[in-house]
């Protein structure tokens, strides 16, 4: 069974190793916090869903000042609900990814796996859960990109960027490029999603390409809605520091 588990890990480009007991397993939570101290961090909240996130920050950061995207307007419109009276929240009824546009979102019946992709119907993981994971109904929504938003609102810089998109954070990351060559963005957490859930698939180097050039190295990953033992894994958060904020 150990053999069959590296196997896996293996076949995603890394190793496992053996570490003294001495180690605890990372707090991801606590460690935000522990590196981002300051009051009114800048936060962006990509892939808001009903705000759920917004109370996670809130409880890790000092007073953050959250940007939270979310392009599905019924859950939107929850997000607003329960926020708009915080002036330290500001709710976007509109995507992010790398070019202004407008395109189609397919909404899921959970809401949480709506995407700019098509389900893969074909899946494993999906035929066993097609009652979250139909598409209910195709929506045209708005799409900016980091660079310009930041732009417009005269926002200096990013301290913590959460990417929660169905795999269109690597969209949303070369929309990004200008802040991250200019070392505008401290912690990014990307979600990446390992099977092929979606019609699109990708991996970590279709991330990496974006980061790595750009003074962002990875410090853990935090695994989801995994079956190691079964052979199945699902996806992980990946928590990425700007080398040139923090030493690594």
């Amino acid at each position: 069974m150990r053999n069959f588990i590296k196997k896996i890990i293996n076949k995603f480009g890394y190793r496992i190793s053996r570490v003294s007991k001495k180690y605890d397993l990372i707090n991801f939570d606590e460690l935000l916090g522990e590196k981002i101290k300051k009051q009114n961090p800048i936060i962006f909240d990509v892939g808001g869903n009903a705000g759920s996130s917004i109370k996670r920050f809130k409880k890790i950061f000092n007073k953050p000042i959250i940007h939270s995207f979310e392009p599905n307007k019924e859950v939107f419109k929850i997000m607003k609900k329960n926020y708009h009276n915080d002036s330290q929240v500001f709710c976007n009824n509109f995507a992010l990814g790398n070019i202004i546009e407008e395109r189609n979102f397919n909404i899921t019946a959970a809401s949480g796996k709506s995407s700019f992709y098509k389900i893969n119907n074909d899946a494993d993981w999906t035929k066993n859960r097609k009652f979250a994971t139909s598409i209910i109904s195709t929506e045209k929504v708005k799409v900016n990109t980091v660079d310009d938003y930041l732009r417009e609102r005269k926002i200096d810089s990013i301290d913590f960027m959460k990417l929660d998109t169905q795999l269109y954070e690597d969209k949303i990351l070369e929309g990004s490029l200008n802040s991250l060559k200019n070392n505008k963005i401290k912690i990014i957490l990307v979600e990446i999603i390992f099977n092929d859930y979606y019609e699109k698939y990708f991996t970590f180097s279709d991330i990496e390409k974006y980061l790595i050039p750009n003074n962002f190295r990875m410090v853990g990953i935090d695994l989801m809605n995994n079956n190691i033992l079964k052979g199945s894994l699902f996806g992980a958060d990946v928590y990425y520091f700007n080398k040139n904020y923090f030493k690594i």
